[in-house]
């Protein structure tokens, strides 16, 4: 994997935060002037912008919120509290480098990925839907596997990094909370997950993707300073007969990833992304100022739809007819796109 920042346009959106005019909140930016939306405690006032946000960019790139399932079911025990993914889908809205349409392969695996990631953080393992939990193991860059009794509990970064030296990370010594915990502390912003190619289809998925984020918390004792942070790599998932994990191996390089964090090594410049595309389509983070401003110009602004309903802050023109209705709900509407079962 490569690991690859961006400042790009840092200086435009200080001046764009400095402006009396800017309809953005500048008492929380960063080091550059550029607004922050953190993940965890939000404001109301950083809810709110963030919701105009993700419609103004659903109508601009037609992007469709990730579906993760049904967040809304009484019946599950929430570890703490139901999440709320506004501001992790805006961060994922702003820094993503591609677009998969409705109905895609690519867009059912990145929402079935999703789905497993918030439950192995927010469920407990008896209430995840997205695996076989009979056969469910994990395996990183080919070493220990970790079965359906030791994965849950020691949680994704922890067997994720499992094949590093001990010197590099020692997951005996962590736990689920304190994996969490660092990770969180050093990405305030969230950390977006894409998938970026999909060669096969089920029952053995194979795809390449990538994991970003604005490092500008703190990383064992190391001060971020900004950079966005790149890490890509592959992923091999095993699928039953019900479209649920049996098994789930992922491959990249961990080691880079975590000299970076901890200051023993630079961000790597150049065009070369790994097996990334390009550049963000929406502009990343430095855009936000002038996409608040267009906001604020077409605020009053009201589109109609086709059968004359008025959808405030989302102009369908130009989209598919599927992707109409998922720009109006908000929704994908995953579906696989090999059986036609829905996730």
């Amino acid at each position: 994997s490569f690991i690859n920042p961006s400042n790009k346009g840092s200086a435009a959106a200080s001046s764009s935060s400095d402006n009396d005019e800017a309809p953005i909140d500048t008492r929380r930016t960063n080091h550059s002037g550029r607004p922050i939306f953190p993940v965890r405690h939000p404001t109301k006032e950083d809810m709110s912008q963030a919701k105009k946000l993700l419609s103004y960019l659903q109508n601009k790139h037609g992007f469709v919120i990730p579906d993760r399932g049904n967040l809304d079911d009484q019946s599950v025990l929430w570890k703490e509290g139901r999440p709320d993914y506004t501001i992790a889908d805006l961060h994922y809205f702003l820094g993503k480098t591609t677009n998969h349409p409705p109905g895609s392969v690519e867009l059912f695996v990145e929402n079935f990925i999703k789905t497993w990631e918030m439950e192995a953080t927010h469920k407990e393992f008896y209430q995840w839907n997205t695996v076989d939990q009979c056969a469910y193991e994990v395996c990183s860059n080919g070493g220990k596997v970790f079965d359906s009794q030791e994965a849950p509990w020691v949680g994704n970064y922890n067997w994720l990094l499992s094949s590093c030296e001990p010197d590099t990370w020692d997951s005996t010594k962590e736990t689920f909370e304190s994996s969490h915990g660092k990770f969180r502390y050093a990405f305030p912003e969230g950390f977006p997950f894409e998938v970026l190619q999909v060669f096969s289809g089920p029952p053995t998925v194979s795809f390449t993707w990538r994991h970003w984020a604005v490092f500008s918390g703190e990383f064992e004792g190391n001060q971020g300073t900004g950079e966005t942070i790149n890490m890509t790599g592959f992923g091999v998932v095993t699928l039953n007969d019900d479209l649920k994990a049996k098994r789930i191996d992922i491959y990249f390089d961990p080691t880079s990833f975590l000299d970076v964090l901890r200051g023993k090594a630079q961000c790597r410049e150049g065009k070369d992304r790994g097996v990334a595309f390009g550049d963000p389509i929406a502009g990343g983070l430095d855009a936000v100022a002038s996409m608040m401003a267009a906001i604020e110009l077409d605020d009053d602004d009201e589109d109609s739809d086709e059968d004359g309903t008025k959808v405030k802050g989302i102009s369908p023109s130009g989209l598919a007819t599927d992707e109409r209705k998922s720009a109006a709900t908000g929704r994908s509407g995953s579906r696989c796109p090999f059986s036609g079962t829905s996730m």
